[in-house]
């Protein structure tokens, strides 16, 4: 019986000391801008919006045995710079074993006073990203087997966005509030996995819209009575489907209620063996 309890507490132990925790308190002190670059292999994710006057705060835990860790903040100038990164190494003879301690967790909190341009490289696991009230100039994601959120938030980006760039292999991607990104420009790419794309919020300007599936599925969902001009070029193994639409020419169409001189959301789609639909909301 002590030998049991022995192995045990060495286990345990053990455990503990591969564990490691790497934390960040910056303030923001002069920065007028931010880039936040994030390689993120496996794990549970969340970055939203902090408190004011610190440019970053947050937490990134991961287990050393099968994880190596970037969790760092540097400023140069008036910029400054967050690099997140976890590569993580797991071999074949420990894929079998279960162990929840292979999986990374880490919490990101940003300055809400600044623009904030993200690149983002998402690999397996959950990610939540919430950019209420963040000023976002430009937000690139490239998601691969997760499972990821983006949300634009309820109140309009109070940034101009440069871009909206989001491309998913595997994974699934939701992302919402998508008129309030603040930005002319998206675009979407999706291979096997599955996209939810929510324009919902305040459009006020023309919003170009490139998308490109080859054998997922893309739903998108925009609020009734806004203007859409829909084309796309697909094939035989394509599947469109479009409600309350008007064909103006080949594989060219227009919502039925167009308002001449309102903001127009223009969606460019090539699919592939995929499939697109687009419903409304009120």
């Amino acid at each position: 019986m002590k030998k049991l309890l022995f192995f045990v507490l060495i286990t345990f132990v053990s455990a503990q000391s591969n564990e490691k925790i790497l934390t960040l308190n910056e303030p923001l002190e002069g920065i007028t801008s931010m880039k936040v670059n994030v390689d993120f292999g496996m794990g549970e994710f969340l970055l939203e919006k902090g408190q004011e006057k610190f440019a970053v705060t947050g937490y990134l835990q991961y287990n050393r045995k099968y994880t190596d860790s970037v969790f760092e903040y540097a400023h140069y100038g008036s910029t400054g710079i967050l690099d997140i990164e976890t590569d993580f190494d797991l071999s074949w003879s420990d894929s079998g074993k279960k162990n929840d301690d292979k999986s990374n967790s880490c919490e990101v909190y940003l300055s809400p006073e600044v623009p904030i341009k993200m690149s983002i490289d998402f690999g397996f696991g959950d990610g939540n990203f919430n950019l209420n009230d963040l000023q976002v100039s430009e937000f690139l994601m490239d998601c691969g087997l997760g499972e990821a959120t983006v949300d634009f938030g309820e109140n309009k980006n109070p940034a101009a966005c440069k871009r909206v760039d989001i491309d998913n292999g595997l994974g699934s991607v939701n992302v919402s509030h998508l008129a309030n990104a603040n930005t002319q420009k998206m675009e979407f790419e999706c291979g096997l996995g599955s996209m939810g794309l929510d324009f919902a919020g305040e459009i006020n300007m023309d919003i170009d819209v490139d998308i490109s599936v080859g054998m997922g599925s893309i739903s998108i969902l925009v609020p009734r009575n806004t203007n859409v001009i829909f084309e796309y070029d697909g094939s035989f193994l394509s599947s469109i489907d479009l409600d309350d639409f008007d064909e103006i020419e080949d594989q060219e169409f227009r919502s039925e209620v167009y308002t001449e001189g309102n903001p127009t959301i223009f969606f460019s789609v090539s699919v592939g063996a995929g499939s697109v639909r687009l419903s409304w909301i009120d």
